[in-house]
């Protein structure tokens, strides 16, 4: 999610991801034309691979809007099912390519004022109403690496449809996400709720 892929606990240094025993992809598309505006709001994050800034939480969630200067704000939160305490960090996203005349949905991600320097939010695919498919992948030498992957919605959960499903699990395939690794996010339990009512 605009979760940073660079930092430490919830982002600022290259933290724990999942990592395979296999080069990234280098046929991985992304969406263009993407419509920046369209695309803030809340999401909630529904599986991802694992990663340590995520690790013992649920009710995940990531906001975005814009800034004055262009700048998109990145506000996650979860709760963490430790204490049940929400927790929450600000952040910062920039258009990786925004010189390009056909917008790419690659972003740069920081938290705790790091530096915006490495493109690591890509989404793969999005209705930007109900969906998002975001990833990323960085090398560990030539044969390994480390890659982050989060399934993002609108609501709490994917509406009932079963064509939306085949269209998320094809792409899914397609990208080489592997379902073994994924966690699944709750977003029912009553902390959840409480961590709502307190983001009002």
């Amino acid at each position: 999610m605009f979760k940073q892929l660079v930092c430490c606990a919830l982002l600022a240094t290259l933290v724990q991801g999942t990592i395979f025993e296999r080069p990234c992809r280098t046929d991985v598309s992304v969406v263009q034309d993407f419509q920046v505006e369209k695309y803030l709001g809340l999401w909630y994050d529904l599986e991802h691979y694992e990663a340590s800034f995520e690790q013992n939480t649920d009710c995940v969630t990531a906001e975005y809007s814009l800034n004055q200067d262009g700048s998109i704000r990145v506000f996650n939160s979860a709760v963490r099912l430790t204490d049940g305490l929400l927790y929450a960090v600000d952040g910062l996203a920039l258009v990786s390519y925004p010189e390009v005349e056909m917008l790419e949905a690659k972003l740069n991600v920081s938290f705790y004022g790091a530096p915006n320097d490495e493109s690591n939010y890509w989404v793969l695919d999005t209705d930007y109403e109900n969906y998002s498919l975001v990833w990323s992948c960085e090398p560990i030498g030539e044969e390994r690496s480390l890659e982050y992957y989060w399934l993002l919605s609108r609501t709490p959960a994917l509406p009932e449809d079963e064509e939306l499903r085949e269209k998320i699990d094809t792409l899914k395939e397609q990208n080489g996400i592997v379902d073994d690794e994924l966690i699944i996010t709750e977003h029912f339990a009553e902390g959840c709720n409480n961590k709502r009512h307190s983001l009002l």
